[in-house]
């Protein structure tokens, strides 16, 4: 494994053990929202580490985090469906970072609880074993 690839992911996977910690934790508004933050960056280092391992193993250059993520898809690294919550999830972060509301925090929480840790720790699998 490229040495790059290798150092982000080691980064990448601090930031899961941080935001499993925080996911652990009794629910309050202030454990919702370190949550929230801690899931801000670790989506940024999945996609990057995600843009890298495109890059060095499969040799694409992507640019976004979309088009990063259906290149997994298209290079049969995931499935559609994990593909299209990986969609969402990029939506869901964008929205996130430029409006604030009270009720989006909170659905977002329980999606990253329910369904986005899950994803993100399942995409840190693939890449490490590639």
């Amino acid at each position: 494994m490229d040495k790059t690839l290798t150092l982000k992911l080691k980064e990448f996977q601090q930031t899961i053990k941080t935001l499993q910690v925080s996911l652990d934790m009794k629910k309050s508004e202030i454990t919702r929202d370190a949550s929230i933050k801690r899931f801000e960056y670790t989506y940024e280092l999945l996609w990057k580490c995600v843009k890298i391992f495109l890059r060095e193993k499969i040799g694409l250059d992507s640019f976004s985090p979309k088009d990063c993520f259906r290149e997994l898809l298209k290079n049969q690294l995931l499935s559609a469906e994990d593909t299209e919550e990986l969609l969402k999830m990029v939506d869901d972060r964008n929205k996130i970072i430029h409006t604030y509301n009270e009720d989006f925090s909170e659905a977002l929480y329980k999606k990253i609880k329910s369904k986005y840790f899950n994803l993100i720790e399942k995409i840190y699998s693939i890449l490490q074993k590639k």
